[in-house]
């Protein structure tokens, strides 16, 4: 009961609102949610999690950067025609993972290393299946 009581409210409150507007207002919202669920996750302690989460920012800004820059790339592919090369996207991707892997190790017990990308996808899955669910209401 309270993990259906947390995914409506995660859904009502971040999801849908950083999902229909540019925005995205709920977006800090939504990576508060996202960070007290890896932290559980994880079971960070307050050691563990004040080195964690600055390298974790930078992570997250890095990946952001490639997506920002995949969005750009797939826009100028509407008016020009080319063809966008995901791939590229994808490997420079994994790079970035494979790059933050070495600095969470140096952060965090291999273990909750390995966790962690298990706990992000994860995390994503939830909230995919939970705006699937609610659609379907």
């Amino acid at each position: 009961m309270k993990n259906h009581i947390f995914k409506l409210l995660l859904l009502l409150t971040f999801l849908l609102p950083s999902l229909y507007s540019s925005a995205q207002p709920g977006q800090g919202q939504l990576e508060s949610v996202k960070a007290e669920y890896l932290t559980r996750r994880l079971n960070l302690s307050p050691e563990e999690a004040q080195k964690f989460w600055p390298v974790y920012r930078n992570y997250q800004k890095d990946l952001h950067k490639i997506m920002m820059e995949r969005r750009k790339a797939r826009q100028e592919q509407k008016k020009s025609g080319e063809q966008v090369d995901e791939l590229e996207f994808e490997a420079d991707i994994l790079e970035v993972r494979k790059r933050y892997r070495k600095e969470f190790s140096e952060v965090l017990p291999a273990q909750k290393v390995n966790l962690l990308y298990q706990a992000e996808n994860d995390f994503r899955q939830q909230l995919i299946k939970e705006l699937g669910e609610r659609r379907k209401q």
